[in-house]
C-alpha cells in the first residue's frame, strides 16, 4: 500500500513468530530494493546455514507498452500482487520464441 501522503510505499511484513511490521520506502527506491532482493535471494541461507531457494508462483502475465512506448511485462502473483518489469525492446520477441519452443 501507499502512505496517506502518497510519498511512501508501505510493505506489510509478517514474521515467522506471527508478529507483523510495516516498512516504509520512498517510491524512488522501489526498483533498487527489488533488484537488491532478487540478487540476494540466490544467496539466501536458513537458520541452519543451508542454502534456500526463493520462488513465487505467477498466476498470469501480460505484455503491454508503457506510455512512452517501452515494452512492459506485468505478472500477477498470489491473490493480489502485481509486479511490472520494463523490458529491453528486443525481449518480447525472445520471450515469444522461448514460449513457443516450450509449448511444442
Amino acid at each position: 500500500m501507499t502512505s496517506q501522503d502518497g510519498k511512501t510505499f508501505m510493505l506489510h511484513v509478517r514474521r515467522e513468530s506471527g508478529s507483523d511490521l510495516l516498512l516504509g520506502f520512498p517510491h524512488s527506491q522501489i526498483t533498487t530494493i527489488v533488484e537488491n532482493a532478487a540478487v540476494q535471494a540466490a544467496h539466501g541461507r536458513n537458520a541452519e546455514g543451508h542454502q534456500t531457494v526463493t520462488a513465487f508462483k505467477a498466476t498470469s502475465f501480460n505484455i503491454s507498452r508503457a506510455p512512452t512506448g517501452e515494452p512492459v511485462m506485468t505478472m500477477s502473483v498470489g491473490r493480489a500482487g502485481i509486479i511490472s518489469f520494463l523490458l529491453p525492446n528486443d525481449m518480447p520477441g525472445q520471450m515469444s520464441e522461448v514460449l513457443q519452443k516450450l509449448a511444442n
